[in-house]
Order: C-alpha cells, then sequence, then structure tokens
C-alpha cells in the first residue's frame, strides 16, 4: 500500500486566468513565473505552487494533486486499477506524477519528486494574553490590513455519487484514515460524507486532507488553505471584503476538524477557504461516527447560508 504525505495542489480550468490570478493574489496567494499558458500561484511555504488555473470554456476541478512519500510509492501507485504509467511533469520544481480516479472519475495526481522553492518570509504569529496566561508585555497588537498570507494547500472537499466506494479507494488504494463518518441525520447506516487523513504513523496529520460526500454528479465542494492563526483569517476577510469580492460565510468555527474558518466564491462560482488552527491526530486515533446536522457543522459564527449545501460544478 502507498503511503499520502498530504494534498499538493489543485488545477482548476477557470474561465480568465488572469480574473483568478489577481483574485487569488487577494487572498494571499503569489503568482510564479513559468513558462507555459496555466498560472501558477504558491503559498509561502517551499512548495513551488499551490494552484493552477488553466483556461477553459468549462470551468471545472481538472485534479487534485496528492504528494507521496518515497520514489516506491510511485511505482506502486502506477499499479492501481485504471492508473497511468509514470510520467514527467513540466511543471515548476519538475518532480514525477500517476494518474488515479477516485470512483466517481475524479483525477488524482499523485506525486513525488517536486523540488522545493525556497520558503517567502512569513508573517509571524500573534502572541496572545489568555485569560490566566500572559506572555504579551509592553507591546499592542497591531494586526496590519493585508492579504492573508496563504501558507498551503491543507484540504480538498469532493462530491461523488457513491461515497463509500470513493472511501474504501481511499483506504486501500492511498492508505488513507476515516478521522469522521457523517450519517444522514436520523440514520444509523445511511453515510453522507467521510473526512479521511493521511496515515504517517506517529507523525501528527491534518484531521482532513480529503472529505468525500455525497452529490449526484462528480463535483468539488470547496479547496482550503492554511493561514498562520485567527486574526490573519479576520484579516484576510476585511481585506477581501474592502477589494468588495463576494463573501460565502465566514468567520466562524467548525466543529469536525475545529478550524477557524472563511470562505470565499472566486470568479468562477469555486468556494475557496481561509482556516486556521485545525486539529492534528497521528495514527491512533480511531473514526467517530456523527449525524450530519448543523450541530456537526459549526460551533460559532454567522447561520449557514443555504448555498454552502449545494454543489458549485460538475467535474
Amino acid at each position: 500500500m502507498i503511503k499520502v504525505r498530504g494534498a499538493k495542489y489543485v488545477v482548476f480550468g477557470v474561465s480568465n486566468p488572469d480574473d483568478t490570478r489577481e483574485f487569488m493574489t487577494d487572498f494571499g496567494l503569489v503568482p510564479v513565473a513559468w513558462h507555459d499558458e496555466a498560472t501558477y500561484l504558491r503559498g509561502a511555504l517551499p512548495s513551488p505552487y499551490v494552484y493552477i488555473a488553466e483556461k477553459s470554456g468549462d470551468p471545472s476541478l481538472r485534479a487534485f494533486g496528492m504528494e507521496l512519500e518515497s520514489p516506491a510509492d510511485l511505482v506502486r501507485a502506477a499499479e492501481i486499477e485504471g492508473a497511468s504509467g509514470i510520467r514527467e511533469l513540466d511543471r515548476p520544481g519538475g518532480g514525477r506524477v500517476v494518474d488515479v480516479f477516485l470512483p466517481g472519475g475524479i483525477r488524482i495526481e499523485l506525486v513525488h519528486g517536486i523540488a522545493d522553492f525556497e520558503p517567502l518570509p512569513i508573517q509571524s504569529a500573534l502572541v496572545i494574553n489568555e485569560g490566566q496566561r500572559k506572555a504579551r508585555f509592553n507591546a499592542p497588537q497591531r494586526p496590519p490590513r493585508v492579504p492573508a498570507q496563504v501558507l498551503r494547500l491543507g484540504h480538498v472537499v469532493l462530491g461523488v455519487p457513491d461515497p463509500i466506494a470513493a472511501k474504501d479507494w481511499a483506504v486501500q488504494n492511498l492508505g488513507m484514515i476515516v478521522s469522521d463518518a457523517m450519517l444522514v441525520p436520523g440514520s444509523k447506516d445511511e453515510y453522507i460524507g467521510f473526512f479521511m487523513r493521511c496515515d504517517r504513523g506517529s507523525t501528527p496529520c491534518d484531521h482532513h486532507t480529503l472529505l468525500i460526500t455525497k452529490s449526484d454528479v462528480p463535483s468539488v465542494h470547496h479547496v482550503a488553505f492554511e493561514v498562520q492563526d485567527i486574526d490573519t483569517v479576520f484579516m484576510g476577510h476585511e481585506w477581501m471584503m474592502m477589494r468588495t469580492h463576494r463573501p460565502h460565510w465566514g468567520v466562524g468555527r467548525h466543529v469536525l476538524g475545529s478550524q477557524v474558518f472563511d470562505y470565499w466564491w472566486d470568479p468562477d462560482g469555486f468556494r475557496v477557504e481561509h482556516y486556521a488552527d485545525g486539529d492534528l491526530y497521528d495514527n491512533t486515533v480511531p473514526a467517530d461516527i456523527v449525524q450530519g446536522t448543523d450541530d456537526h457543522l459549526w460551533a460559532w459564527g454567522p447561520e449557514v447560508p443555504p448555498a454552502f449545501f449545494q454543489k458549485t460544478r460538475h467535474i
């Protein structure tokens, strides 16, 4: 079985890459110079890109890139049923890739060997004076009103007609672990979604790198990017509002995964999320089974908008 380290990048077909680049720059990504027609954007951590925008008359999520632990995993990935052979990546940082398909037809690019770039200067997290534990003295808080600096791609949420089959495929082929399984409210055996994390043994991983949900057709619900701290989420919200982008939902805190979140609509109507302060689990934490109700969606924040439960684009 192969081992997946985590989310690496997403590839979107977009109607106007220039508009997407402007939006994602306000969102906190940084454009990367490259020689083809696609737009590449990176976060502050060393990965050379986390978001690729390719011009398309039919906007869609084209691929979700996930990083493998070793070259041997890449060889094993090519043996997955329906997988492509190993090919070279003509993108920043090079590397090699195997294409596989999640049940439902969504393409996952399993990659290894993409060379890191130098990290960008990272804004430090604010030092917080808690009620009974003080750490900041003789220094006021003055967070700047600037774009929320994105560090990395954290997770992707995909909809498929058969989430159980997709979950089983991810467990069997990618070595992933279920963190939380969501039931149809009131049901004991009808599942509507699975929060899935990578298995890196005793090394803690994001509560979910992949969330699989039920959808009549293959679709993407949102892609989520980690920022430094909660103030970054809030100040990023202020920046996006000032730039007159379309807010969707936030700022609030999720229950499953615990992230402080803020969702926005991009120019093609895809959801993108800033988040901070998410849960980390190692491989000893068993899966929890919960009812898929609003009580398990958010702990505080504005009321969830009805559009949050609607799919965005087919794949």
